[in-house]
């Protein structure tokens, strides 16, 4: 049988188990609080990493949201930019336009000037040219009976205005200063000697005093004659006549431009 010492075997136990409480409190139970340390922080960063990828997803969606309404405002601001600019371009299109008219209308004005003018100036070309051929052929075709004719009549009214306008006649009194005043006549042609003593008697009568006469001659009367005492200017000759039908004239070249236009 074999010899087995029980106190021995009892007193290796009880170093084993001494043995096994040492190493459990030396070291295996600061491994095991390690790692239960290293669990907990694993925790918590695995809890941080959670937050931190919710955070990350939650920022993922407000980036992919801004980006949704990035694209709605780029395109917003597209058509505001697109907006602003046809409307800039009607305005200045329509600036444009009334400006164009404006030198249109200017010029179709400034044009219709100076066609009126032109038109004016040709009309009095017209009208001289007129007048200047009618005061040639009167001049070369009146017969001097007229010019007596016109003489005669003239005399026969400053006779009539000394009987019957006495206001013209104390004007014309008034008027001459000198003691014997000069009468200043001018004829188309000589005046004969009867003529001119027909001629003196009532000019003296109409001035109530002796005159002189100076006569000159003056073939832009055409035919006849005027005579001026002091401020009284008395005409009866065919240039007077023709004058007073240039507006006639006038008129009746109006008249026919208006109807050819």
């Amino acid at each position: 049988m074999l010899d087995i010492d029980l106190f021995t075997i009892l007193a290796e136990i009880i170093n084993f188990l001494v043995l096994a409480v040492a190493l459990y409190f030396i070291l295996f139970k600061p491994i095991v609080k390690r790692m239960d340390e290293n669990a907990k922080r694993r925790e918590e960063l695995l809890t941080t990493a959670e937050g931190m990828k919710q955070q990350a997803e939650e920022h993922l969606v407000l980036i992919e949201n801004r980006l949704n309404n990035l694209d709605k405002e780029i395109e917003t601001h597209l058509e505001e930019a697109q907006t602003q600019m046809q409307a800039e371009s009607e305005a200045l299109l329509e600036a444009t336009q009334k400006e164009a008219e404006s030198i249109l209308i200017e010029a179709e004005k400034e044009i219709a000037k100076l066609q009126q003018q032109e038109i004016n100036e040709f009309h009095d070309e017209l009208v001289d040219g007129i007048l200047n051929i009618s005061r040639q052929v009167l001049t070369q075709t009146t017969p001097a009976e007229v010019h007596d004719n016109l003489v005669n009549e003239l005399i026969e009214k400053i006779w009539d205005m000394g009987k019957e306008d006495m206001h013209q006649v104390r004007t014309v009194r008034d008027s001459l200063t000198d003691r014997v005043p000069t009468v200043h006549v001018k004829s188309a042609k000589a005046l004969s000697p009867d003529q001119q003593r027909a001629l003196v008697r009532p000019v003296s009568a109409l001035a109530d005093r002796n005159v002189n006469m100076e006569i000159d001659i003056d073939p832009e009367l055409i035919s006849g004659i005027q005579v001026r005492v002091g401020d009284l200017i008395v005409t009866n000759n065919l240039a007077m006549e023709l004058n007073k039908l240039k507006t006639d004239i006038e008129k009746s070249i109006d008249e026919s431009l208006q109807y050819e236009a």
